[in-house]
């Protein structure tokens, strides 16, 4: 998995760099309109904002639980703070540098001294957090269905660089949904079932965090 994880990141580099219709992103008028949020069609500005919930989601998936209890040897939080802006382009070579780790024990141990979460992980793993993203996902998702008008975005998937490469960045970060969910579940001994309604963008993952147990402040 992880080599074909590499594989697609490169892959997915190459492609967006040489092979995506349309004007170089300085000069794609669809990315000025969207970037200063003056795009009058619905469904662009529903994407483009999911693209901005999925990395929130995709942080509190990761960093719910700090480093220290994942045993991990990769830092998570660069590729987390730099999927802000690249998405799948930094999200993918850590899943593919990382492995699924398992809780090694159903048992709380007992610790003394400070074993408080920090602010960031209390934050990631709080149930107001993920109601939040998933009333953001909800409202934006009724804005593009009932006012967006498909055959205008598909045109601009066909002309605009920015546009096609954020629509495939979007089912990327669909896909792997999937397996930040299973892998999490492997960690936290829940179904592996979980999994797979990651194929339900952004909606899947916040119904798999909002089922999780509630994070302790």
């Amino acid at each position: 998995m992880k080599w074909i994880l590499g594989m697609i990141w490169l892959l997915f580099i190459v492609y967006a760099w040489l092979e995506a219709p349309g004007e170089p992103l300085g000069s794609d008028p669809v990315f000025k309109e969207l970037i200063t949020l003056q795009s009058k069609e619905p469904w662009l500005l529903t994407v483009f904002s999911w693209l901005g919930i999925f990395p929130a989601v995709f942080a509190c998936l990761l960093l719910k639980t700090p480093a220290n209890e994942r045993d991990s040897r990769v830092p998570v939080w660069p590729f987390v703070l730099l999927s802000f802006g690249l998405g799948a382009f930094a999200l993918l070579p850590y899943y593919a540098l990382s492995s699924p780790k398992r809780s090694s024990s159903g048992y709380k141990l007992v610790h003394f001294g400070n074993h408080r979460k920090s602010g960031i992980h209390r934050i990631a793993g709080h149930k107001l957090t993920h109601g939040i993203l998933l009333l953001l996902t909800v409202g934006t998702a009724f804005y593009g269905f009932t006012q967006g008008n498909t055959a205008v975005y598909m045109e601009a998937f066909r002309q605009s660089s920015f546009i096609h490469i954020m629509t495939i960045d979007f089912v990327l970060l669909t896909l792997l949904s999937v397996i930040a969910l299973f892998r999490d579940a492997v960690f936290s001994r829940r179904s592996r079932i979980w999994a797979f309604i990651g194929l339900i963008p952004l909606i899947g993952p916040l119904l798999y965090l909002i089922a999780g147990r509630r994070s302790t402040i």
